[in-house]
């Protein structure tokens, strides 16, 4: 990662229930740093609260949009995904930067 990008991660261990069947609370948060606004959130992956009209906990924001539902696989995987979207979406991540 470059000094202008972070991944905070945040992961707990719950017990298993019908709201988080994985018994694992998480919370993945790639921020970028842009000239005029300091550090703004690009892509979020996270379980921590329920998305009114979705089935799911499980969800993604990616730059700014609505929350999208996925299917938790393992930590690992969603780690992998967002180093893959970022790499996928390099051109408008450095846009932000420079706004």
């Amino acid at each position: 990662m470059a000094e202008d990008e972070i991944i905070d991660i945040s992961i707990t261990r719950v017990k298993e229930s019908p709201q988080i069947p994985n018994g694992v609370k998480y919370s993945f948060n790639y921020r970028v740093k842009s000239e005029s606004s300091g550090w703004e959130t690009a892509i979020r992956v996270d379980n921590a609260h329920v998305v009114k009209g979705h089935k799911r906990r499980d969800h993604k924001h990616l730059f700014d949009n609505q929350p999208v539902e996925f299917e938790f696989i393992s930590l690992k995987h969603i780690y992998e995904k967002i180093l893959n979207l970022i790499e996928q979406n390099r051109g408008l991540i450095d846009e932000i930067k420079r706004h």
